[in-house]
């Protein structure tokens, strides 16, 4: 049961670890992609168009804005609509869990102790299986 507590314990972790880089990634491009539309937006406003002169220099400058606002709009909305902060944070309290489990059968005297901590583990699975299995 120890082993597969840690085995339990590794794919959740890994689930966390997989978890941070897909939230700071999504958050981190809109971020970029909205400072990129703010910059080139206010710069256009006071110097004028990015590159040239009449109208197809202010048709590629607006292009350019809403491509980057577009992209923002993209990686905000997917951030969301996969919930990856609230997967996260479920995937994190599983981490927690299962840490407090492994410590547990690792220091329990008494089979009595023991066969408490394995319900508590597979009341663990139960909530967390995503994160698990």
């Amino acid at each position: 049961m120890q082993n597969e507590i840690k085995e339990s314990l590794r794919k959740a972790e890994l689930s966390v670890l997989k978890l941070r880089k897909s939230n700071s990634r999504y958050i981190y491009i809109s971020l970029v992609a909205s400072v990129f539309a703010t910059l080139l937006a206010g710069s256009t406003a006071f110097f004028g168009p990015l590159a040239g002169n009449g109208t197809p220099a202010w048709k590629w400058t607006c292009g350019i804005v809403a491509v980057f606002t577009a992209t923002a709009t993209v990686f905000t909305g997917l951030h969301k609509q996969l919930s990856v902060s609230e997967r996260l944070a479920k995937a994190t309290e599983c981490v927690g869990k299962l840490r407090s489990i492994d410590f547990g059968m690792a220091n329990s005297p008494t089979e009595s102790d023991k066969a408490e901590i394995i319900k508590d583990y597979k009341k663990v699975i139960e909530v967390y299986s995503e994160y698990i299995i």
